[in-house]
């Protein structure tokens, strides 16, 4: 199941560049009459899972995309602090970048913990922003993917987006 954890100071500045991430999906399963219904997957949903699984408040997490890693987790809010994965797609990608290093269009397969294999795939629109030190300054990450899960009987399509950073904060007072 998904482990509880927390980041260490090593990975501080690299866990600096994550960001909240809209999740949005339709699914199409078959219920019990054998007709076709629509069902949601959403950040919401991931976050509530993580907080279930892990015995915490939905309320104290957020869902965001972690640049570095490619992946999505959750974190505390009130910290950045990580507490699970959900989603990677850090394993099989191809990049098509501009000669700045500003803009990359990505193809990637969606993975996850659960499966062996890939459960779907990707394709996104990324735009960063470096200031003169070369520090990541500006960062959206826009796009679409589709997943399955046999195991459910469901096919997902859907949306992601970045928005606000979510800074790592020292938890010491």
């Amino acid at each position: 199941m998904i482990g509880f954890g927390f980041c260490v100071a090593a990975q501080a500045q690299e866990q600096t560049n994550q960001f909240l991430m809209a999740w949005n999906a339709t699914g199409y399963t078959i219920n019990a009459a054998g007709k076709v219904i629509a069902t949601n997957l959403t950040a919401q949903t991931l976050i509530n899972k993580v907080a279930y699984d892990n015995g915490i408040n939905p309320k104290d997490c957020a869902f965001v995309y972690r640049v570095e890693k490619r992946d999505t987790a959750v974190v505390w809010k009130s910290t950045g602090a990580f507490i699970a994965d959900v989603y990677q797609v850090e394993y099989t990608y191809e990049d098509v970048t501009n000669e700045t290093g500003t803009i990359n269009y990505c193809e990637s397969l969606l993975n996850d913990e659960y499966h062996t294999n890939a459960i779907g795939s990707t394709f996104g629109l990324e735009q960063k922003t470096y200031n003169r030190e070369g520090y990541l300054v500006g960062y959206t990450y826009h796009g679409s993917f589709h997943c399955a899960f046999p195991e459910d009987n469901v096919v997902f399509t859907g949306s992601f987006s970045t928005g606000a950073r979510v800074f790592l904060k020292s938890t010491d007072d």
